[in-house]
């Protein structure tokens, strides 16, 4: 008898556990989607790879960002879709591998609602291995396989992560918690000590950048080659528009590339534009190509009263020069080859 009523006990403790999750993911989401600052925390780093494949079938974006955190931080749906008269998603996650960039991009562009999917490049530079992906990612939130094909049982699979997952507790907790500590009337904007996107770059930033990230290059190895490579292959027929592009790295940082393996840089830069150009002469579904990472307003702006407009530090673009960028973007028109 002990035994009977110790199993129901302890079923029942699990039973009232499963339940408080998913009531608090179930009540953290609607909340977070409802927030007039909501969108802002795609900009937030935390648990981005679990909850950001449901977010996407959920909020049915038009336009998605995808990319590692120069793309989170830079791209604020908040700020954007306002002023472009559009819904956007940001997919952008901390350290994004080439495989995991491609198959956000492929997860994006599968999406009915989607019409561009902006992809940043600096997520295929490196020498990233075949599969490999940081933890919390999880191919069976994506809307197609890695060979295209759809995702079987993904319902549930989006299921379980919205209301079981950690993923999804942590990233709805971070959430919360940062949207709460808004005041009345205050944007993601007004807060830089919570949403830290929009923070500024200072003197200090940018000297210990420059050490931090003294032997940086940007090149593109094997395995980053065969993930764009696939990528194109994957928008060569897809309904929505693929839209790449060289990120505005800060001047300052592009010297130390060129310092490092400036040929590794142009070869990179160079393979890139090949690659576009030979998927625009044979497929129905153009990419557009552009290119920031050179000398340009942004790039080469100065800090003024001690602090940037545009960076939070010198790879980093804040969501000001985000909305600027897709300015550029669409005022360019067609796609270069």
């Amino acid at each position: 008898m002990k035994q009977t009523r110790y199993a129901f006990w302890f079923l029942g403790t699990v039973a009232l556990g499963i339940a408080a999750l998913m009531g608090f993911n179930w009540a953290a989401g609607a909340y977070i989607l409802h927030h007039r600052a909501g969108a802002s925390v795609q900009t937030l780093s935390g648990f981005e790879r679990a909850l950001k494949p449901v977010w996407l079938t959920q909020i049915r974006p038009e336009l998605v960002f995808v990319g590692s955190s120069r793309v989170r931080d830079g791209f604020d749906p908040v700020l954007i879709d306002p002023a472009l008269g559009v819904k956007s998603f940001n997919y952008g996650a901390s350290s994004m591998t080439p495989y995991e960039a491609r198959r956000f991009a492929q997860d994006a562009l599968a999406q009915p609602s989607v019409k561009q999917v902006v992809v940043s490049l600096d997520a295929f530079t490196g020498h990233g291995g075949p599969g490999e992906a940081l933890p919390s990612f999880d191919e069976t939130r994506l809307a197609v396989t890695p060979e295209g094909g759809p995702t079987p049982r993904r319902g549930l699979w989006l299921f379980t992560t919205r209301f079981l997952s950690g993923g999804a507790l942590g990233m709805n907790a971070l959430s919360v918690y940062a949207l709460a500590r808004l005041k009345d009337g205050e944007s993601a904007a007004d807060r830089p000590d919570i949403f830290n996107a929009y923070s500024h770059m200072s003197e200090a930033v940018m000297q210990r950048d420059l050490t931090y990230r003294r032997a940086r290059t940007l090149t593109m190895g094997p395995g980053p080659r065969r993930e764009f490579a696939t990528l194109l292959a994957s928008a060569c027929n897809a309904q929505a528009r693929l839209i790449l592009f060289f990120p505005p790295d800060h001047a300052a940082i592009q010297a130390r590339y060129r310092e490092g393996d400036a040929k590794g840089l142009e070869a990179f830069k160079q393979t890139v534009r090949d690659a576009v150009a030979r998927h625009n002469a044979r497929c129905p579904s153009r990419a557009a190509l552009f290119d920031f990472l050179d000398a340009n307003s942004l790039t080469t702006e100065a800090l003024r009263d001690g602090r940037s407009a545009s960076y939070v530090d010198l790879v980093h673009f804040r969501p000001p020069a985000g909305l600027w960028l897709l300015q550029q973007m669409r005022l360019k028109g067609e796609p270069s080859n």
